[in-house]
């Protein structure tokens, strides 16, 4: 419920609630009625049931106008809840403020735990305080992803200003994109000297700075994401610069992260595929060079010749890191990608898409991706037996490594995979994602095995969970088994349905709504719960 902390000037206002809930015909065990604050809409959370009768009632229009009302007002609302039994034994101290000589004595350690979960921003304020605490904040760690400020991309005065700060020196990131001014040799001389840990170069027109000078600012980074867009206006820094720019990088370089990805929605009329970047430009021996010192690669849409796909593969051997998408290859480029992978390899994280790997032999495709710790594959072409086959091999192994695995664009020959291999090979991981929406055979298989014990943590990826109430088969799975099985995970994902009128709906049942909250009280290995648009939230459990 709400309350208005500033009285009842509404005329009752948590009785007007309470009489206009209590209308509905229907009973509602789930209901939450919001104004957005953010996006200025009232949402809703509710069960299925509940959200369809509360939505077709008087009601939903009357409170959404209070809310509506209220916040035009300014009135303050107030999370309320009634008073519990389990909360009776508990003392509410007021907040009691640390004393300034109690900050001051606190140790180096505790202040370099409290101003990591500061912004830059506030950082800057925390080296004006104390000699001690400016030491404290000064440390490079603290200032791991600190960007130019937004006005020094707008205005070149202020980011000629800026550079004359000591604030300057502490930069570690530079998105050198969406400059509103024209960038020349002189601003991007002020950057090669600061021993930046990563620059992103996109979106900009670099047509005024020597190819010579961005390749030493690149190579004194750890880190290089460029991003070619192919338009007319918006395509900067364009193919040719971007090629001159990888040509410009120095042999003593400390790059050991490099991503290259071309975007371009042009399809080719002769081979129905996107149109890609040449590098054939660049010589086979200069990438050998590059590659070599790299711990991590990511090739996006780009046209390699034979003798560079052999420098890339030469080089797999020392990555930890290796994202080959949209990189056309040959039956025998493949086999040789497959087998150099399976082989020689110490990779942590794979990413492979438009793949063809349908003539591989299972065993091959096994041995490259079973010791990965995290695997993406994306329209990868593979058939039904193959990944039945691989799962197979995956859960008989004692010593495969893989923890995540996302399957996107491949639901057709995914889901007609048995539904018990699909549920055991699932629930062996830490996380797995794929699109499309499970087969009821299969939902109900993969959340029976879950109840009864899983090294999943999250559906889905950990940045991009699959919300449980959008399995349009949900519903069919018995609450209390979905109850025990969500209650395995360590973070799950409600939308309810997302909030919005225009969304879809919730597909979860009352009764497994309210298994899953009975379980979540008595024993949970939940850590988190995430909702559409919202932050996680912590959950406390009774062991």
């Amino acid at each position: 419920m709400l309350e208005n902390s500033e009285g009842h000037e509404e005329g009752g206002w948590q009785a007007k609630v309470k009489d206009l809930v209590e209308q509905l015909q229907e009973p509602t065990p789930f209901l939450c009625v919001y104004l957005d604050q953010k996006t200025q809409q009232v949402k809703l959370v509710a069960d299925s049931e509940s959200q369809k009768n509360f939505r077709e009632s008087e009601a939903f229009s009357e409170l959404k106008e209070i809310l509506t009302r209220t916040n035009e007002k300014k009135t303050n609302l107030q999370f309320y809840n009634h008073p519990h039994d389990s909360l009776s034994g508990h003392q509410f101290m007021p907040d009691q403020a640390l004393s300034h000589d109690g900050f001051a004595k606190l140790p180096v350690e505790i202040l370099r735990i409290i101003f990591g979960f500061l912004k830059p921003t506030d950082l800057r304020n925390i080296l004006l305080v104390s000699q001690t605490w400016k030491s404290v904040a000064e440390e490079p760690v603290l200032w791991t992803g600190f960007d130019l400020p937004d006005v020094c991309r707008r205005h070149v005065q202020a980011l000629m200003m800026f550079s004359n700060l000591s604030l300057f020196s502490k930069l570690q990131h530079l998105a050198l994109s969406e400059f509103f001014f024209k960038l020349k040799d002189e601003h991007v001389e002020l950057f090669c000297d600061l021993g930046l840990s990563s620059i992103e170069i996109s979106n900009i027109d670099l047509s005024e700075v020597s190819d010579q000078l961005l390749g030493r600012l690149v190579s004194g980074c750890k880190e290089c994401v460029i991003k070619v867009l192919q338009d007319k206006h918006w395509g900067r820094p364009g193919v040719n610069k971007a090629i001159s720019i990888i040509s410009e990088i120095q042999d003593n370089s400390n790059l050991k992260s490099l991503e290259l990805i071309h975007y371009d929605n042009l399809i080719m009329m002769a081979t129905g595929e996107k149109r890609k970047m040449s590098l054939t430009y660049i010589p086979s021996d200069f990438l050998t060079r590059l590659f070599k010192k790299l711990d991590s690669l990511a090739l996006e849409n780009l046209h390699l010749s034979s003798e560079q796909l052999g420098s890339v593969f030469d080089q797999i051997v020392n990555l930890s890191r290796l994202s080959f998408r949209g990189i056309n290859l040959d039956a025998t480029q493949t086999r040789q990608l497959i087998d150099i992978l399976g082989s020689t390899c110490q990779l942590k994280s794979l990413s492979l898409s438009k793949v063809d790997l349908a003539e591989i032999p299972v065993m091959a495709i096994t041995k490259a991706i079973i010791k990965v710790e995290t695997v993406d594959l994306e329209d990868v072409m593979i058939e039904t037996d193959q990944i039945e086959e691989l799962f197979l091999e995956f859960i008989s192994s004692g010593d495969s490594k893989m923890k995540h695995l996302s399957i996107i664009l491949m639901t057709d020959n995914l889901f007609e995979v048995d539904a018990v291999v699909f549920a055991n090979a699932v629930n062996k991981l830490e996380s797995v994602n794929f699109d499309g929406d499970l087969p009821e055979t299969m939902i109900k298989e993969v959340f029976q095995v879950m109840s009864l014990g899983t090294n999943l943590k999250t559906l889905g990826t950990p940045s991009n969970q699959i919300a449980i109430d959008t399995f349009s088969n949900i519903a069919e799975v018995d609450p209390e088994v979905l109850a025990m099985a969500l209650n395995n995970l360590q973070s799950v994902r409600f939308d309810f349905g997302g909030g919005d009128e225009a969304d879809g709906c919730c597909c979860l049942s009352v009764a497994q709504m309210q298994a899953f909250f009975k379980q979540l009280s008595l024993k949970t290995k939940l850590k988190t719960i995430l909702r559409k648009e919202h932050d996680d939230f912590a959950v406390q459990s009774n062991k």
